[in-house]
């Protein structure tokens, strides 16, 4: 009995304890508050990885100055072929006008995917930096 009633005070105790500590923090909180300048404000959402509008804008235009300097890179190169072209004369002239890197590898690759014979007569401007199965999908598709 006696244990049961040293819990019980034990446990009021520790109870008016939570409860007073809890009005004293309400009464005199120790609240730090900081201002900041505008600089700061702006130099913290920086290194949280925000940024301005102001900021965006310029990126947007130096993307777009990068996209129009890509597209004036992706010159078209003009390139025919005739009707007794083979080939391997395709591919030899594909490689002198610097539109693949390799004559065998294109050749490979037309005849792995069977279109060696497919190849049609006719003018195409070619871009550069065209895949192999780019540059044989325009030589044998229909115009």
């Amino acid at each position: 009995m006696k244990n049961k009633t040293n819990i019980f005070y034990m446990s009021l105790g520790i109870g008016i304890g939570i409860i007073l500590t809890s009005f004293i923090f309400i009464l005199n909180p120790k609240i730090k508050y900081i201002d900041y300048n505008d600089e700061e404000i702006i130099e913290k959402a920086k290194q949280l990885g925000m940024i301005s509008v102001k900021d965006k804008i310029e990126t947007n235009e130096k993307n777009d100055k990068k996209n129009k300097e890509e597209v004036k890179q992706k010159e078209k190169i003009f390139f025919q072929i005739k009707d007794d072209d083979t080939l391997s004369s395709v591919a030899d002239n594909l490689f002198k006008k610097g539109l693949i890197a390799n004559k065998e590898d294109f050749i490979q690759m037309a005849k792995q995917i069977k279109v060696d014979k497919k190849l049609r007569t006719g003018n195409y401007n070619l871009e550069k930096n065209l895949s192999y199965n780019e540059i044989l999908k325009i030589l044998t598709e229909k115009k």
